[in-house]
């Protein structure tokens, strides 16, 4: 248990406090124990999140952890549709911590226009939340 609420708490703390060094840093792989997130974005955010990481310039050794990440975002959109979900309603997009971290890490590789910085930051907030929201089942 301790040693999940560490990898929650490093998360947290890599969302809130991001360096250069680690924004080059490998895509991580998954951790031992299952943490599952539930960050909450507008669908439209989702589609959008899932088009802008494919523009990050990944190492060979990254692919299959992009792949998976890509796909959490893909899945969750299109389930959303499927339920009736209009582009600006709230979605749950459910997926492993190390899935989150692998997407901002992508999101922090990514180059953006200024016009696109408050949606990027809407969605590294709902990370942030996501991951203070595991911690809190976690105690």
């Amino acid at each position: 248990m301790k040693a999940v609420l560490s990898v929650v708490a490093l998360v947290a703390t890599s969302l809130l406090a991001v360096t250069p060094a680690m924004a080059q840093e490998s895509l991580s792989p998954a951790p031992t124990k299952t943490v599952v997130l539930e960050p909450k974005m507008k669908l439209v955010d989702v589609k959008n999140v899932a088009a802008f990481i494919q523009g990050v310039d990944l190492r060979g050794t990254e692919v299959d952890a992009y792949l998976d990440t890509r796909k959490v975002l893909t899945e969750a959109a299109a389930a959303a549709e499927k339920g009736g979900k209009k582009d600006e309603d709230l979605v749950s997009v459910s997926m492993r911590l190390d899935q989150a971290q692998n997407l901002f890490t992508l999101m922090q590789r990514g180059s953006l226009k200024g016009a696109e910085a408050e949606k990027y930051k809407e969605i590294i907030d709902a990370l942030k939340v996501s991951v203070e929201e595991a911690q809190k089942k976690q105690k």
